[in-house]
């Protein structure tokens, strides 16, 4: 895997990535809030020398510089001039968490092959405990403090991860994504995804789309996500067992082989559902 390098998009945003060669569709991962770029390291792993992938840090986060001003808006064209300056057309776009907003976002305004929206969806994004903690995080700088690692570490094991997932899982994900310094990951959340609401023209992203949900997220419904994919003309909505807000961490073999029916899907022009059935054998739709 190279090592990320920044990307200049505009003026004045340059975006931390990392771009590995191969075939079409590319898949471009859109990490969530308070994310990192190598938060789909299985999914990298797993595709690396296979098809083409993208993976970067949003404006604001990780190595990235930020944004004048945080909105959604703002991301989605982040990502149109990143994808231009890589030279890619119709990707497939996976969304985490608050990314699920950039990629469904990206997908009503620009051309893609196909869809992947994990641990989010249209709407009800933001769980009822997460504003007054980000507020007190901002208002008394917290996030320079090493110590609120372990609240970190202790939300991510009560609403991030199934019971049964193993400790070195949950570790690995956590030293792999650890807490923001810098002000500008914290306020991508409270000014760019607080309030958002995309459910008025979802049905506009007609192309092959999964949303795939872990019954023990804690941070968003499964009702949100369910209704994300009645609301997708070709989206099927994929309940994985035994995992919470990162499925895609948590059971990565179950996760890929769902990415490979929505690539079988697209590359063999039929309909997602089928393709999700051959891959998994059965799904909770």
């Amino acid at each position: 895997m190279p090592e990320p390098s920044r990307v200049q998009v505009s003026e004045s945003v340059a975006l931390e990535t990392i771009h590995v060669d191969g075939s079409d569709p590319a898949i471009v991962f859109v990490h969530g809030g308070l994310g990192s770029l190598w938060n789909p390291y299985p999914q990298l792993d797993a595709f690396e020398g296979e098809r083409e992938l993208v993976t970067y840090s949003l404006a604001g986060n990780g190595n990235s510089t930020a944004r004048p001003e945080q909105s959604l808006t703002g991301h989605v064209t982040d990502l149109r001039n990143l994808l231009d300056a890589l030279d890619i057309d119709r990707p497939i776009v996976h969304g985490h968490s608050y990314g699920t907003a950039i990629a469904l976002e990206y997908a009503k305004r620009h051309p893609t092959a196909g869809l992947v929206l994990h641990a989010g969806g249209d709407h009800d994004l933001t769980p009822a405990w997460e504003k007054p903690l980000l507020r007190l995080f901002l208002a008394l700088r917290l996030y320079h403090l090493p110590a609120n690692d372990a609240l970190i570490r202790q939300l991510a094991y009560s609403v991030g991860f199934h019971e049964e997932t193993a400790e070195a899982v949950v570790e690995d994900f956590l030293q792999s994504n650890p807490l923001p310094r810098r002000r500008s990951a914290w306020t991508t959340v409270t000014e760019a995804f607080w309030g958002y609401d995309g459910r008025y023209d979802t049905e506009q992203v007609d192309v092959p789309a999964l949303v795939i949900h872990g019954p023990a997220d804690g941070i968003v419904p499964a009702d949100a996500a369910r209704g994300t994919a009645r609301r997708l003309p070709n989206g099927v909505f994929c309940r994985m067992e035994r995992t919470g807000h990162v499925a895609m961490i948590e059971r990565p073999a179950v996760y890929n082989r769902l990415l490979r029916a929505l690539l079988a899907a697209i590359e063999n022009e039929r309909n997602l559902e089928p393709a999700v059935r051959d891959q998994l054998g059965e799904y909770n739709g």
